[in-house]
């Protein structure tokens, strides 16, 4: 008979990155659609980013090399150049260690250059230009699939005028280390994160520091 195992899976190192750009009415991240036939988030906004490779930045740290598939997943997938020069880390989002496959997913913010953006039809079926605010009282939607990492970081740009300000403020900024379990708790789900009081015994009515996001059938609300 075979013992279960508790052993969590090995972390796959993988980024992401919001590309900003000051719009008419404020400051705007570009969200890419995935093509609804894949099999990991299909039909999902996004922003640029994937798993890293055996080539980017070999030799180099954890970040650096995230950083580098960061440039290339957004060159790939949207025809825009970017450089680590001008990239600001924002988080790390670790899944729960029950996950089969878990990806350890750094998060930079980086001003897009003035170009235009090329999907190319096979992963990325569509993009927007969005205002976080706006985008975020959509949710949820029936039309709109988004993860809660997603959410989370459009939740803490949110409040920046311009991109510029955005990425200067949180390079000056702690990054934010998200180790997340998840539940079902009411008429929804909750995400939390480690630094929620019921991070260790799943108790969501008592008092004590929030970090969760709760998903609901009518209403989406992230307290920190």
């Amino acid at each position: 008979m075979l013992e279960a195992t508790t052993t969590p899976s090995n972390l796959i190192p993988a980024a992401t990155v919001l590309l900003l750009r000051d719009g008419s009415k404020g400051i705007e991240v570009l969200m890419l659609r995935r093509n609804r036939k894949l099999k990991a988030f299909g039909g999902a906004w996004v922003f640029p980013g994937g798993r890293v490779d055996e080539n980017d930045g070999p030799g180099l740290d954890e970040i650096a090399r995230a950083r580098s598939a960061a440039i290339r997943e957004t060159e790939e997938e949207t025809g825009l150049n970017i450089t680590s020069s001008k990239m600001s880390t924002l988080s790390n989002w670790i899944p729960p260690e029950a996950e089969i496959r878990r990806f350890s997913t750094w998060f930079f913010v980086a001003q897009a250059p003035d170009n235009p953006v090329k999907i190319d039809q096979g992963e990325i079926h569509d993009y927007q230009w969005v205002r976080p605010n706006e985008f975020m009282q959509k949710i949820p939607s029936p039309d709109i699939q988004i993860m809660p990492p997603t959410y989370i970081s459009l939740h803490q740009i949110r409040h920046f005028d311009t991109a510029s300000s955005a990425v200067q403020g949180i390079e000056a900024c702690t990054t934010e280390i998200f180790k997340t379990r998840f539940a079902k708790h009411n008429d929804g789900f909750v995400t939390y994160w480690e630094g929620d009081c019921a991070y260790e015994d799943g108790n969501f009515d008592k008092a004590g520091p929030r970090r969760r996001l709760y998903a609901g059938p009518d209403r989406w609300e992230y307290s920190s």
